[in-house]
């Protein structure tokens, strides 16, 4: 990545909403150098000073979990939501009862089931960095608004940029709204998928949430389309070497 380039996109993530709802055009990306992982650590620091939506009157109080966990020689990005309500005192994503679940969807493509917490090969972030709230009637958590989602935008963007993932895997509604687009998740979970971002196409496999609050896997329909993504994890497991 030139410094140009780098410092185009470290602007946007300070940038006010206006200039971020009006980001467009791709982002030359030059290849991994060995730069990339202590621009990662610069971007952890920004994650954790951002107050962007404090700012913009969104949230009264927020407390930035950087939830890039992983390295920049990692070939599958993982992307979920938000982080949980205790993100900020235990940063590590998917270590309660939503990774036990993610866990044995890893086996059930073929990974080790520690796979998701092994840095050199999965990188694990999401959509917006802050936990957004409980839901309403105190049942799971809020889904972040889309002015979150765009403030959070750029930082996404970044680890995109400086990840450069082979596959990535899509994880909740939320997270494929921003990264597939606006479609039922009845749509999306099962066949294959392709993300652009930044002037890039990965392939892409879309799962539910594996949070416990969600009931989407209840219908038998939707627990065929999830066998067929896993098998598609599968595949592209071993086309990418994984």
């Amino acid at each position: 990545m030139s410094e140009r380039d780098e410092a185009g996109m470290m602007g946007l993530a300070g940038a006010g909403p206006g200039l971020v709802a009006l980001r467009t055009g791709a982002v030359d990306v030059a290849p991994q150098s060995p730069r990339a992982r202590p621009r990662l650590a610069l971007l952890a620091d920004e994650v954790a000073g951002c107050r962007r939506c404090v700012g913009a009157g969104l949230l009264a109080e927020v407390h930035p979990v950087w939830r890039g966990r992983g390295t920049s020689r990692a070939r599958l990005l993982v992307v979920g939501q938000a982080p949980g309500a205790s993100g900020h005192l235990h940063p590590k994503p998917f270590t309660g009862a939503a990774g036990r679940t993610l866990r044995q969807w890893f086996a059930g493509a073929g990974f080790p089931e520690d796979a998701i917490h092994d840095g050199s090969r999965v990188f694990l972030t999401s959509v917006t960095k802050c936990f957004p709230g409980p839901g309403p009637g105190d049942k799971g958590d809020r889904m972040p608004s889309p002015a979150e989602v765009a403030l959070c935008r750029p930082y996404l963007d970044r680890e995109f940029a400086l990840v450069r993932p082979r596959v990535v895997l899509v994880l909740g509604r939320l997270a494929a709204t921003e990264l597939v687009g606006r479609r039922p998740l009845t749509d999306l979970v099962g066949p294959e998928q392709v993300i652009e971002r930044l002037g890039r196409t990965y392939p892409a496999i879309v799962l539910p949430h594996p949070s416990g609050i969600s009931r989407w896997l209840n219908d038998p329909e939707h627990q065929l389309r999830h066998r067929q993504a896993l098998a598609g994890l599968a595949d592209l497991r071993e086309r990418f070497d994984l």
